[in-house]
């Protein structure tokens, strides 16, 4: 300690290990995202039901792993602020996936259900934006911000793509490059 400052915790391996996985997780969303756009994606209608799978497993691995204990008792994270946004990232990105999943496989034919994916994107975005934890480090609240304002840009994008038929290099260029783009600062998070 000097001059009245604390010394900031050494990174967690655990929380390090989270963000890369989630960020490998997200840049293969981009990957499918890509190729559900592009002629491949046309002439192989099935390579629609992947886009979700990644987001489903990072839902899973949030809800079940995103903090160095784990337990689905609500009584031992609950109290923890941190914790509890976690779970609800989790929670936001499994409906995403699942509703995703669903609506692709012909199950949820409202267009409402399309909303979901922008809402959701752009709720999870301002909450990274305010992501808070008792132990971040400047550096840390920096990432979030970024990560996000990427979110945001992601849910922004994808909207746009899809209201405006007449403009497909949105969703065959911007959308996943800016999945890569969060993706890309999930994988090189630090602490």
């Amino acid at each position: 300690m000097h001059a009245g400052h604390e010394m900031a915790p050494p990174p967690d391996p655990f929380s390090l290990f989270n963000h890369h996985l989630a960020g490998l997780l997200v840049i293969l969303v981009a990957v499918f995202t890509y190729l559900e756009e592009s002629r491949f994606g046309t002439t192989h209608r099935w390579v629609k039901y992947l886009w979700p799978l990644p987001l489903l497993a990072v839902a899973t691995f949030v809800l079940l792993r995103s903090d160095s204990f784990v337990t689905l008792h609500w009584s031992e994270w609950l109290p923890d602020t941190e914790a509890v946004q976690h779970k609800l990232f989790g929670l936001l990105a499994l409906a995403i996936g699942g509703i995703e999943l669903l609506r692709r496989a012909g199950q949820l034919r409202h267009p409402a259900w399309g909303y979901v994916f922008y809402a959701g994107a752009f709720i999870g975005g301002l909450f990274l934006l305010f992501h808070a934890g008792v132990q971040h480090s400047h550096i840390i609240h920096q990432q979030h911000i970024g990560m996000g304002t990427a979110a945001v840009a992601i849910a922004v994008a994808k909207t746009w793509s899809d209201f405006q038929k007449h403009s497909p290099w949105l969703r065959l260029y911007l959308v996943p490059a800016l999945f890569v783009v969060l993706g890309l600062q999930l994988a090189f998070y630090v602490e």
